[in-house]
């Protein structure tokens, strides 16, 4: 009669197949890791189908000094209507200049300087107080933006490390920053936004987002033509004023809150649109949570947090601490994968002007 036990050979077969397999797992992994990962690193979501955008937004003037309560004040209202989408042409081969208004990603990225690096973030909860016809208010803020600055952060995605640098430029009337992450040696994420600097704050001309191994993609503020269009997906918003990209929200929460501290307090709330490079806007709403003390830059920081709570199933919880001490700038920045999941998060190890 036969045991249950396999015989010796195939036995010693089975135990050489698990040792080469073993390293076959942990390199599908780790290269899931950086290059789906990088998806979950910044919050992106999947470009949406041809159309025009959805949500009705008006910008409205806060009143100076005071933390809103509820809905923003109404006055000077603007509604803004999506334009209907139009062809766009190829994009053209080349390395790209000075951002202008509508010039398409080239095909070509080899000769590409990208100014920028990763972007984290994107989400918020229950929607910003709407009218009866379903708009959603966003403010134009007073601004005083930080000076220049390179930062350097520790880097954290789920069991990997490496390390983040966000570099800040104004100019007299244009601005340029830069984000990059690096996981394992390999930059995983380059990011840029460019543009302009004006009574309000950042006003982007272009962004663009590049992967690991992808093509990098734009979205460009057509400001002559008042809509945002991109190299990639055939959609276009509204440009509303004040509008964002996930890279420049960074820098423009610090303007706000140096000019208006007082908004850092128990039902303060910091709303922008926001529009990622691959044909995805939302409005974004920032709620005041506390304050902390935080070990970051070589010592404790005192830093206000501010939240952005996802209002929807698949978008991602992002949470901010903005030190005062350090121009409201972010000292650290925590992005939660939708239900709970994935978390990436930036430490600042420490700041230097350029």
């Amino acid at each position: 009669m036969l045991g249950s036990s396999s015989p010796p050979v195939v036995r010693s077969r089975r135990r050489g197949l698990q040792r080469f397999a073993a390293p076959l797992v942990v390199a599908a992994l780790l290269h899931w890791t950086l290059l789906g990962g990088a998806e979950a690193l910044v919050g992106a979501t999947p470009a949406p189908s041809t159309g025009t955008l959805a949500l009705t937004v008006r910008t409205v003037e806060p009143p100076a000094a005071t933390v809103p309560a509820a809905a923003p004040p109404p006055s000077a209202r603007h509604a803004a209507q999506a334009p209907t989408p139009k062809p766009r042409p190829a994009a053209p081969s080349g390395a790209i200049a000075t951002p202008t208004a509508a010039e398409p990603l080239p095909a070509d990225t080899a000769d590409v300087e990208l100014v920028a690096r990763t972007e984290l973030l994107p989400a918020t909860h229950a929607a910003e107080p709407a009218t009866a016809d379903g708009d959603m208010a966003v403010p134009l803020y007073r601004t005083r933006m930080p000076p220049a600055m390179t930062l350097h952060y520790d880097l954290r995605r789920g069991f990997f490390s490496g390390s983040g640098d966000l570099k800040w430029k104004p100019a007299d009337h244009g601005y340029e920053a830069r984000l990059e992450g690096s996981v394992a040696g390999l930059q995983v994420i380059t990011q840029v936004s460019r543009g302009n600097l004006d009574e309000h704050g950042l006003a982007p001309l272009r962004y663009t987002d590049q992967r690991l191994r992808r093509t990098p993609n734009a979205a460009n503020f057509q400001r002559d033509k008042g809509k945002i269009t991109y190299s990639g997906p055939q959609v276009e918003y509204p440009l509303v004023p004040g509008a964002q990209d996930r890279l420049s929200w960074m820098i423009q929460i610090a303007g706000v809150l140096n000019a208006a501290p007082e908004l850092a307090a128990p039902g303060g709330r910091i709303t922008f649109f926001v529009t990622g490079a691959r044909g995805d806007a939302d409005v974004w709403v920032f709620r005041y949570v506390g304050t902390e003390d935080l070990r970051a830059d070589g010592g404790q920081v005192r830093a206000v947090k501010f939240t952005r709570e996802p209002r929807s199933p698949y978008d991602r919880m992002v949470e901010v601490w903005l030190a005062p001490q350090r121009h409201h700038l972010p000292v650290r920045a925590r992005l939660t994968a939708e239900a709970g999941g994935e978390v990436f998060e930036l430490l600042l190890r420490d700041m230097q002007p350029p």
